[in-house]
């Protein structure tokens, strides 16, 4: 009996040992676990800056419509409207060639197409729209489009379907008019009716340490200035700093009260839409600035005067690496 007795209780007091172990097993895993996640979220906060953390993309809102883009369709949107406005061409007739490429290219510079169709409007070289190296150049076929447009009789009174089909002889006529309300949010962000209507979000891109010229323009700068005075028209340049690798795009002098504002927004919108492209950091205007370092990249309110005038748009290149 006492054997059996002493059997029993030496069994219980194992099967406690081993489960007070797993016990503690259990509370090590746990607190562990929470150690984890507590410096998990403190990394998300601190690093959510940085492009790995971030979905890269644009956000075009105008009238409480907004569309998501990626960073090239962006770039080739803010391309046709600058080329419109610089040939004079009416709100409406930008909707009509936003449209067009949403629905031929996706606002994609595609490399190929139906037969020898290429570009952003995927216009052929055998029907006399220029060479191929001509139409690969998004301000060259923008042109193109508004060059034919105009040709059109009585486009500006034709719906938006209609005008395009005009242009374009697609073999589906009606598909233009799903992408009119698009089109016109697109048209409002780039010309500046919009105001602070695009946000964008880079992919972390990297440039190689930045030489500045006698006028303090940074390399990437300058190439700034050539796509504005290549899509625009014109580009003014205004107080440049190597220092501070800044300069500002002067607003037309023509332009005044809300169209000039507008003409601002224009600029700002454009030059948010090319960040990733141009190696821009941040743009100032009409007291707001966006910054490629905001999470995510949205318009916020500017520090100081100086950094978001409302007669010029300031911009801040990027440093290279």
């Amino acid at each position: 009996m006492s054997r059996s007795s002493t059997t029993t209780t030496t069994g219980g007091a194992a099967k406690r040992g081993r489960f007070g172990g797993c016990l503690i097993g259990l509370l090590v895993v746990l607190v562990v676990a929470g150690l984890l996640t507590g410096l998990g979220i403190w990394l998300l906060h601190k690093l959510g800056g940085i492009s790995l953390f971030n979905q890269a993309d644009c956000v075009a809102v105008s009238s409480n419509q907004s569309y998501t883009y990626d960073l090239e369709q962006m770039q080739n949107a803010s391309t046709i409207a600058a080329v419109g406005v610089k040939l004079g061409v009416p709100t409406f007739g930008i909707e009509v060639a936003e449209a067009t490429a949403l629905q031929e290219s996706k606002l994609y510079n595609l490399t190929g197409g139906d037969r020898d169709s290429l570009g952003l409007f995927q216009q052929r070289p055998s029907e006399g729209w220029g060479t191929a190296a001509q139409i690969m150049d998004t301000t060259y076929s923008s042109t193109a489009f508004y060059e034919a447009l105009m040709k059109v009789s009585n486009w500006q009174n034709l719906p938006l379907t209609q005008a395009a089909q005009d242009v374009q002889h697609s073999a589906y006529p009606d598909a233009y008019a799903g992408h009119a309300d698009e089109a016109g949010v697109l048209a409002a962000v780039f010309t500046g009716t919009a105001g602070d209507g695009l946000t964008c979000t880079l992919d972390g891109p990297t440039f190689s340490p930045q030489a500045t010229d006698s006028s303090g323009l940074t390399t990437q700068g300058e190439a700034v200035v050539a796509d504005a005075e290549k899509q625009w028209g014109t580009a003014s340049v205004e107080d440049a700093s190597a220092g501070l690798r800044s300069f500002a795009l002067a607003l037309p002098g023509s332009l005044s009260g809300s169209a000039q504002t507008q003409r601002g927004w224009g600029y700002a919108n454009w030059a948010v839409s090319k960040a990733e492209a141009l190696g821009i950091t941040q743009v100032g205007y009409d007291g707001k600035t966006w910054s490629a370092s905001n999470s995510p990249g949205t318009w916020q309110k500017a520090a100081t005067a100086a950094t978001a005038p409302t007669d010029r748009v300031v911009l801040t290149m990027t440093q290279g690496s």
